[in-house]
């Protein structure tokens, strides 16, 4: 199985590397360099696309690269997207394909992007700003963090870290129109979300509070229902969320503690509207940025920013996960994924 990591490029990182997991022997082998393209730091994988966050010398936005060997995982380069303005930390490509969204994290910015019939990204087309701030040092103004696509795909659903908030945009003729918006607890900081198969509830981790905001999803609003948290009760440490993943089956949910170093899992119970945590899990390694679940949900692989090693975990049938022997350097790793 070939899976991909998004980088930095502050320190080593080179942009996009490629590694190997052997799903039969619970091996990882052979990180090398995929793509050499400046603070990769999310990538979006679509069959034979690769769409990612680049940021040039004065201008930013997107790069759009072709897998050219699907048994490799061999990368052409085929065409930037850049323009004035800041990187993104994160992007999605929407369900018709048509488009690109990406979030900034420094202006609290959503941006619209058009994809040609060549499946690459050709042309920014919009801007959305979002507005507000919040309680904590890091909430002077906004500070948008994740975009996706909402279940029923009439929506993208963005999260503000700075604003506290979950906006729920329209595309309309090439436009981003808000459609509503809600705010979630003041201070808690929040940065990705992942929805239950259902698309009844979403799953809110944030940043600032290391906490799991379960909200009941209908015709692109937020209603939220219950917090639960991702650290020890015994924790007194400063620790920072990152990411949350679903478990394929849609029985589980994951999520990493940067400064705790862990990972987090609980149960999807109660048709969704609650959780069970199981298990806090050592990630062994500093900072996890990022990690991700194989397709077939056996594996998960954990990408460490600070550290810059990748480590694999067999993934139990109770959805609980058990660390496997060997680990592989990936510099300033922020982005986990697969083909």
């Amino acid at each position: 199985m070939i899976g991909y990591v998004g980088t930095y490029t502050k320190e080593h990182g080179k942009g996009i590397y490629k590694f190997n997991l052997d799903v039969e022997t619970g091996k990882l082998t052979a990180v090398e360099e995929a793509a050499e393209s400046p603070n990769a730091t999310y990538l979006d994988i679509e069959n034979d696309r690769i769409y990612a966050i680049k940021k040039g010398k004065t201008k930013a936005g997107i790069a759009t690269f072709e897998i050219s060997d699907m048994e490799t995982g061999e990368l052409r380069f085929i065409e930037d997207c850049l323009e004035e303005g800041a990187s993104g930390c994160h992007l999605t490509l929407t369900s018709d394909q048509n488009y690109i969204v990406d979030a900034v994290y420094l202006s609290g910015e959503i941006r619209l992007y058009r994809v040609d019939e060549r499946g690459v990204a050709s042309e920014r087309l919009d801007i959305f700003q979002v507005e507000g701030d919040g309680p904590h040092e890091r909430q002077d103004n906004p500070h948008s963090h994740f975009v996706t696509e909402t279940p029923d795909r009439r929506y993208i659903a963005a999260v503000d870290l700075g604003a506290d908030k979950i906006v729920t945009l329209e595309i309309k003729d090439d436009k981003l129109e808000k459609v509503s918006e809600c705010k979630v607890a003041a201070g808690s900081g929040p940065r990705h979300l992942v929805f239950d198969d259902s698309g009844t509830y979403a799953y809110i981790f944030t940043e600032l509070s290391n906490e799991v905001i379960v909200a009941n999803y209908h015709a692109g609003e937020f209603f939220p229902v219950e917090t639960y948290s991702a650290l020890p009760e015994s924790f007194d440490g400063h620790s920072q969320g990152a990411a949350i993943r679903k478990h394929p089956n849609g029985k589980y949910i994951y999520v990493s503690n940067r400064g705790h170093d862990s990972i987090a899992v609980f149960e999807i119970i109660e048709e969704g509207k609650a959780l069970k945590r199981l298990q806090i899990e050592s990630t062994n390694g500093d900072w996890p940025r990022d990690f991700n679940l194989t397709p077939d949900g056996g594996y998960l692989v954990c990408a460490h920013e600070r550290s810059h090693n990748l480590v694999l975990f067999k993934v139990n049938e109770d959805g609980t996960i058990e660390r496997q022997e060997g680990e592989l350097e990936a510099p300033e790793g922020v982005f986990v994924g697969f083909i």
